[in-house]
C-alpha cells in the first residue's frame, strides 16, 4: 500500500500537468483565432469568420455534451490540409472530452461577438451562426424526444443590457451615426459647451425605457439599425480601438463610455495599476489582490472579470480555493482588506508595522514599504471601483458565470474557468422558489436578436413547459411590478419638483436673495411640504420626461452572486472588523484631516516615488471625474446652461465626509443645501453597502437625473471614496 501511494500522487501530478497543458493551448488556439477579428480590414474580418465557422461546426460534430447540437452526427470530420488551426484543436482534444469544454468556449466567444462588437459584420455573422443553430436543435430535439438524445442548443445571453437598470437604447450605440453631426456627453468644464438636455426633446432622449420595446427591436433589427443612441466618431473610434487592443468591449466599458474623456484616462490607470509590470509585485499578485477586494465586496462582476485575468496571466488555479490556498504572505492582507473596505479609520500604523517588520513575520513574508504602496493602491481602485459596478447595477459579461444561459442547465461556467483545473466552488445554495425565480427571470431577458427565441414563438423543448407554480409567481411579481410603479409615479413627481429648485438654486449662486428663497422652498420640499405657488415657473410634469426601467421586470434582482465569495475574504480569526459606519466625535478615532495630508500635495509623491508616473495619471483620473459636465440636469427649466459644479462638489464631499475625510476650506453647509434626504441615503448605500443597490434605489435618488447623470454620479460616488482610501492607506504607509 506504501509503496503504491508514491506512484499514485506522481500519476495524479502528471495529469493534472497534463491537463493544465491542454487547457493552455486550447485557450492560446481560441484566442488566437478569434484575435484575427480584431482588425479594422472587412476583407480580413471576412476571412478569419469564414474559419471560425469551420472550426466551429467541426468541433459541433464531435462533442458530446453541452453546447453540441450535432451530437448524434459522430461521423469522422474532414480537414483540408490548410486549416492547421482546426486540426491542431481537434487532436489536442480528440483523446478525452475536452472537446466538449472548447466549443462551449468557442460557442460563449461567438455569443459576446455577437451582442459586443463594434463591427456589424462580426456580429451579424455570429447571430446568423447561433440562431440557426438554435432552431435546429429545437427541431432535432423534438423529433427526438423519445431518444436518450443530449442535445443542447448554444448559449444565449441572460440580460438584456449591459447594466440592469438602464436599457439598450439609453447606452450608445456600437455603430456612429453620421445623420447625427453633433453628438454630446459628459466632458470637461474648459473642452466645449455641451447643451445635451437641448437635444433631449427630438432625439428620444425622454421617452421613458421600455423593456418590451426595447427586447422586440433587440430581436428584430431593421436593415441598418443599430439599438442605441447615436455615436460620434470619437466615442465610436474609441469602442474600435478597445475592442481591437483588448479583444473585448467590457459591459463596464458600455457605461463608461458617457464619458470618453475620463474613459480615456481610466483605461491608462487601471493598465498600469493592474495589468502593466511597473512596481514590485507580480500581476498574478495584484489581480488576485483586487478578487479578494471585490469579494470582500461582494462585486460577482469584478472577481470573474480579475479571475480571468489571474489565470491568463499565469496565475495558478488553486489559489481560486480561497485564501486559504494562496500564499501566506498575501492571506496576511485580509485583514487590510477587511479594515479598508469596512472602517478604514480604525486602521493604525502598528498594523502596517506587523507586516513590515522582519521581526513579525517569517522569513520572506514581510512586506516592503513599496509593496504595500502598490497594494493599497489596488486595494483602494477595487473599494472604488465595486461601488461603481454595483451603483450601476453592471450585468455579467455574456460569456462569463451569470452572463448566459442554455436549457436545461442550472450552473454554468464561464471562460473565466477555462484555465480553472480544479472544480469550482458550488454557487450559494437557492431555496427551489428562488432558483425558479432567478432563472425565469434570466429566460425573460434572452434572444436579443433572435426574434424566435421570445415568448411567445420559441420551439418548445422537452421539460421547459411552465407550470402553474410557476405561472402564478410571474402573476405576483407582474402585481408587484405594478404596485412599485405607481410608487415610483408619486416619488417621480417630488423628484421633479426637487430637480426644478435645484436647477435654479445653481443658477442663482451670485443672488443671494433669490438663494435664500430656493433653499427655503427645497427644504419644505424635503419635508414634502409641496407649495402650491413655486418661485419658478416648472416645466410641463409628462410622464414621458422621466427616463426609468420601470418596464423591466423588477424582480430581476440586480447584482446577483452566483459563488461562494467568503473563500476570498475570510481571515481566519475570530475577531473581524465589523462593518460600520464613521461616527463623529468618536472617543477612539478621530476626522482625517485633508490640511495635514492630501492626494494632491502628499499622497501622489509617494506614489509616484515607488511607481513612477502613476501618481500623476491618478491626479488626472480624479480631477477629470469631478470636472466633466454636460451643462445641464435632465431638462433645462429656462434657456442657459447650468453650472453643476456645486453639486458636483457637494457629492465628493458628501462622500469622504461618510468616510471621515474633512477638507477644512469646503463650506459643508451647501451639502444640505445640494443634496436632499433622499440624494444622501442613496450616496451612503453604494458607499457602505452597494451590494444591496436595486432598481427602487436606481430610481429612486430624490433628483431626476438622466441614466447618465446617474452613472455620474456614481463616477463621483466611487472616484472620491477611492481618493479617500487612498489617503489613509497612503498616510499610514508614510508614518511607518
Amino acid at each position: 500500500m506504501s509503496q503504491d501511494q508514491p506512484h499514485d500522487t506522481h500519476g495524479v501530478e502528471e495529469q493534472a500537468r497534463d491537463t493544465r497543458a491542454r487547457q493552455l493551448q486550447s485557450s492560446r488556439l481560441r484566442i488566437t483565432l478569434f484575435k484575427n477579428l480584431q482588425v479594422e480590414s472587412v476583407g480580413e474580418r471576412r476571412e478569419a469568420l469564414e474559419k471560425i465557422i469551420q472550426v466551429v461546426k467541426s468541433f459541433m460534430r464531435v462533442a458530446r455534451s453541452p453546447f453540441s447540437p450535432l451530437a448524434a452526427d459522430l461521423s469522422p470530420v474532414e480537414h483540408t490540409t490548410a486549416d492547421q488551426t482546426r486540426e491542431e484543436m481537434r487532436k489536442e482534444e480528440e483523446d478525452d472530452g475536452g472537446t466538449d469544454e472548447q466549443l462551449q468556449y468557442l460557442l460563449l466567444t461567438m455569443l459576446r461577438l455577437s451582442l459586443t462588437c463594434p463591427f456589424s459584420d462580426v456580429r451579424q455573422a455570429c447571430q446568423e451562426f447561433l440562431q440557426i443553430t438554435n432552431v435546429y436543435v429545437a427541431a432535432v430535439a423534438a423529433a427526438a424526444a423519445a431518444k436518450d438524445t443530449l442535445l443542447i442548443p448554444a448559449p444565449r445571453a441572460s440580460y438584456p443590457s449591459p447594466s440592469s437598470f438602464i436599457g439598450l437604447d439609453a447606452l450608445f450605440s456600437l455603430e456612429s451615426t453620421s445623420s447625427y453631426p453633433l453628438v454630446s456627453y459628459p466632458r470637461p468644464a474648459n473642452l466645449s459647451f455641451s447643451p445635451w438636455s437641448h437635444e433631449a426633446e427630438s432625439d428620444g432622449m425622454d421617452e421613458p425605457f421600455d423593456f418590451v420595446r426595447s427586447q422586440f427591436r433587440a430581436q428584430r433589427p431593421l436593415d441598418g439599425e443599430e439599438i442605441g443612441r447615436p455615436a460620434d466618431e470619437y466615442v465610436r473610434q474609441l469602442m474600435v480601438k478597445t475592442f481591437v487592443d483588448e479583444g473585448r468591449l467590457l459591459n463596464l466599458f458600455r457605461l463608461m463610455v458617457f464619458f470618453p474623456t475620463f474613459y480615456e484616462i481610466f483605461n491608462v490607470t487601471y493598465t498600469k495599476t493592474v495589468k502593466s509590470a511597473i512596481g514590485p509585485l507580480h500581476r498574478t499578485w495584484k489581480c488576485y489582490l483586487g478578487i479578494m477586494t471585490a469579494a470582500e465586496q461582494q462585486c460577482q462582476y469584478l472577481v470573474s472579470i480579475l479571475t480571468l485575468d489571474f489565470l491568463q496571466a499565469g496565475g495558478d488555479p488553486l489559489w481560486l480555493n480561497g485564501t486559504s490556498s494562496c500564499p501566506l504572505k498575501l492571506r496576511k492582507l485580509v485583514g487590510l482588506v477587511q479594515k479598508m473596505a469596512r472602517q478604514p479609520w480604525r486602521l493604525k500604523s502598528e498594523d502596517l508595522a506587523e507586516w513590515m517588520s522582519p521581526s513579525g513575520s517569517s522569513l520572506g513574508q514581510q512586506w516592503s514599504k513599496g509593496e504595500l504602496v502598490q497594494a493599497m493602491l489596488v486595494i483602494s481602485t477595487f473599494l472604488g471601483l465595486s461601488s461603481f459596478v454595483m451603483g450601476c447595477g453592471i450585468t455579467p459579461e455574456l460569456d462569463m458565470r451569470g452572463g448566459y444561459m442554455t436549457r436545461g442547465h442550472v450552473r454554468l461556467d464561464g471562460v473565466e474557468h477555462e484555465l480553472d483545473q480544479r472544480c469550482p466552488p458550488p454557487p450559494p445554495l437557492l431555496g427551489h422558489s428562488e432558483e425558479r425565480e432567478a432563472r425565469g427571470a434570466a429566460s425573460s431577458a434572452t434572444g436579443w436578436h433572435d426574434g424566435s427565441l421570445s415568448n411567445s414563438s420559441s420551439p418548445s423543448l422537452p421539460g421547459t413547459e411552465e407550470d402553474a407554480e410557476e405561472k402564478n409567481e410571474k402573476d405576483e411579481r407582474r402585481k408587484d411590478t405594478e404596485d412599485e410603479k405607481d410608487e415610483e409615479d408619486e416619488q417621480s413627481l417630488q423628484d421633479r419638483l426637487r430637480t426644478d429648485q435645484l436647477i435654479s438654486l445653481l443658477k442663482s449662486t451670485k443672488d443671494t436673495a433669490l438663494k435664500e428663497e430656493l433653499q427655503e422652498s427645497l427644504e419644505k420640499l424635503q419635508m414634502g411640504e409641496l407649495q402650491e405657488s413655486l418661485p419658478i415657473v416648472t416645466p410641463s410634469l409628462k410622464p414621458n420626461l422621466t427616463i426609468t426601467t420601470n418596464n423591466m421586470e423588477s424582480s430581476h434582482q440586480a447584482n446577483m452572486v452566483y459563488e461562494d465569495l467568503s473563500r476570498f475574504s475570510d481571515s481566519g480569526e475570530p475577531n473581524e472588523p465589523a462593518h460600520e459606519e464613521f461616527k463623529t466625535n468618536h472617543p477612539q478615532y478621530g476626522e482625517f484631516m485633508l490640511g495635514e495630508y492630501c492626494w494632491e500635495d502628499h499622497g501622489c509623491d509617494l506614489v509616484n516615488h515607488f511607481l513612477p508616473g502613476i501618481g500623476d495619471d491618478l491626479d488626472d483620473e480624479f480631477n477629470e471625474a469631478l470636472s466633466i459636465t454636460d451643462w445641464s440636469i435632465f431638462h433645462p427649466v429656462a434657456d442657459g446652461a447650468v453650472d453643476t459644479s456645486p453639486l458636483r462638489h457637494a457629492i465628493w464631499f458628501y462622500v469622504q465626509k461618510l468616510y471621515g475625510v474633512t477638507k477644512e476650506d469646503y463650506n459643508y453647509p451647501d451639502i444640505a443645501l445640494y443634496l436632499n434626504t433622499r440624494t444622501k441615503e442613496y450616496i451612503r448605500k453604494v458607499c457602505y453597502e452597494p451590494h444591496l443597490i436595486q432598481r427602487m434605489d436606481w430610481n429612486s435618488i430624490g433628483i431626476s437625473f438622466r441614466p447618465e447623470e446617474k452613472c455620474h454620479m456614481n463616477l463621483l460616488i466611487a472616484s472620491a471614496k477611492k481618493q479617500a482610501l487612498l489617503c489613509y492607506g497612503l498616510w499610514l504607509i508614510s508614518e511607518v
